[in-house]
């Protein structure tokens, strides 16, 4: 696994690819001086919550259970000093579909028990919460008997 990182002429902001594709990465995005892109934390996110789905629709489907539509919301908590790394990550699976509460609550777990390496790396250092909403209905609302 390869990526590069090159400068572009925009104050802190830079272009990752890896040979296929590219994107932008910034310090913060600001639209008052044309920098674009995801920050390096944001990324970490975008890791944790692409890692997972990955997993988690591979799973559904071996389980035959029907994905109409899937999404995440995922929000990390920094501290407060430097260096500002995560203390605690909330990440919520919406989806929608012919789907069972007991195979996605399986799958999430599956796949953050064995399967997403970024998630493994991430646990070290900040608490991560999985929870998700099913067809509108929030997992705790949900009676998995």
């Amino acid at each position: 696994m390869e990526v590069r990182l090159k400068k572009t002429d925009k104050d802190l902001e830079f272009v990752a690819d890896n040979k296929v594709y590219q994107f932008n990465i910034c310090s913060s995005p600001s639209k008052e001086n044309g920098v674009i892109g995801f920050s390096p934390m944001e990324l970490i996110l975008e890791g944790v919550a692409g890692c997972m789905s990955i997993d988690i629709m591979m799973i559904l489907k071996k389980q035959r259970q029907v994905v109409e539509s899937y999404e995440v919301l995922i929000k990390g908590n920094r501290v407060d000093e430097i260096p500002r790394v995560f203390e605690s990550i909330d990440m919520q699976v919406h989806i929608q579909g012919d789907i069972l509460p007991k195979k996605i609550r399986r799958a999430i777990d599956i796949s953050a028990q064995n399967y997403c390496s970024v998630l493994k790396m991430i646990e070290k250092a900040a608490d991560v919460q999985i929870s998700y909403v099913l067809n509108g209905i929030a997992e705790k609302d949900i009676a998995t008997s």
